[in-house]
């Protein structure tokens, strides 16, 4: 199974509520940036709707790494709590039917890293 690394980075403004998503998705040499924008959104829900639009760009089954700055509360969801649990389900439901396997590899402090891959790619 082929993996495919997703860098993302979402952003959200709390009195519009309008937020976007900036992905790169790496499949060994093919790189694809792309910009989701949403509406009625938090920083934290653009990146997990991003996560989501992403793994919706795959054509075939691959092990999914998600590369981002910012955790998620998967514990909470697990557990049925927290305000993005749903989002993170659909997640997981959109992974399953793609036939697709994932880890998560959280980068806590290193956001400007990820953000300079993102930009460095057009993204």
């Amino acid at each position: 199974m082929e993996t495919a690394h997703i860098y993302v980075a979402g952003s959200g403004d709390p009195h519009t509520r309008l937020g976007f998503a900036r992905v790169l998705i790496e499949q060994g040499s093919r790189k694809t940036p792309l910009i989701f924008n949403y509406e009625d959104t938090t920083y934290k829900r653009s990146q997990i709707q991003g996560m989501i639009d992403a793994v919706l760009q795959l054509d075939c089954p691959h092990h999914v790494v998600f590369i981002s700055a910012s955790p998620l509360a998967l514990e909470k969801a697990e557990i049925g709590e927290g305000p993005n649990r749903d989002l993170i389900y659909e997640l997981y439901r959109v992974l399953s039917a793609k036939g697709c396997t994932h880890a998560f590899d959280f980068r806590v402090g290193q956001g400007k890293e990820i953000n300079k891959l993102l930009s460095d790619h057009n993204v």
